[in-house]
């Protein structure tokens, strides 16, 4: 069994283990899973993907266990947050896929470019990894409770 230090969780088979998580897009919920942490019910989740607002990752033959991804989690999250807002249905979906590509690069970037994990006494910082023109300069991100995220340049210390 290996030693974790209270304090470090640059751990590289830590962050290897997370880039290979972010990597899949497999991971699959249920409209039942669905329905509970987004709020909307599993009548408007059909109607949607009907519509073809949403899509199912997988679904049986006869149209029953339907299966979302994370992603469509997120986008159905998105569209009812923008229902809440007052848009229509329609706007709501035109505004959400308006956004598409930038969920897929953010979801790129962080896949990509977490490099370490330190645990702080009230957060984390996410080593970003080393700037093109400055390698041995990395951007970290610091994640505290009760913060604002910040982001600082911090040299490497080799």
């Amino acid at each position: 069994m290996k030693k974790l230090t209270h304090n470090l969780l640059t751990d590289p088979e830590f962050v290897s283990r997370i880039k290979e998580i972010m990597r899949q897009d497999n991971f699959l919920l249920g409209i039942g899973d669905i329905a509970r942490a987004t709020g909307v019910s599993q009548r408007k989740l059909r109607y949607w993907e009907q519509r073809g607002y949403i899509k199912a990752a997988k679904c049986a033959d006869n149209h029953q266990h339907r299966k979302y991804s994370y992603y469509t989690m997120a986008r159905i999250s998105l569209i009812k947050s923008y229902l809440d807002s007052g848009f229509t249905l329609k706007a709501a979906v035109e505004k959400t896929q308006a956004h598409d590509q930038a969920a897929a690069a953010i979801h790129k970037m962080f896949k990509e470019r977490i490099s370490g994990v330190r645990r702080l006494a009230d957060g984390y910082e996410f080593d970003l990894g080393p700037l093109k023109e400055q390698p041995n300069t990395h951007v970290v991100a610091v994640i505290k409770q009760a913060e604002p995220t910040s982001l600082l340049l911090k040299k490497d210390r080799h």
